[in-house]
């Protein structure tokens, strides 16, 4: 999986990651301990955020704010 960083909509910093929903691989759990994705659960709900700010806790649903 890519390391992107998002636009957070609250702090205006670019430490925003991507929710991963779903039973995770090692190397999901590595990525995650690394900070470049956070871990939603094994389920998502129909509107679910899919970014989290990794400064302010901040989550939002996917908009096109990527950095990259």
């Amino acid at each position: 999986m890519p390391n992107r960083k998002f636009l957070c909509p609250k702090c205006k910093q670019s430490s925003g990651v991507e929710i991963v929903y779903g039973y995770p691989s090692e190397s999901l759990f590595e990525e995650a301990e690394r900070d470049e994705v956070v871990l939603g659960g094994c389920t998502q709900m129909e509107g679910a955020p899919n970014r989290q700010c990794l400064g302010c806790g901040r989550q939002w649903p996917n908009a096109d704010m990527s950095l990259d």
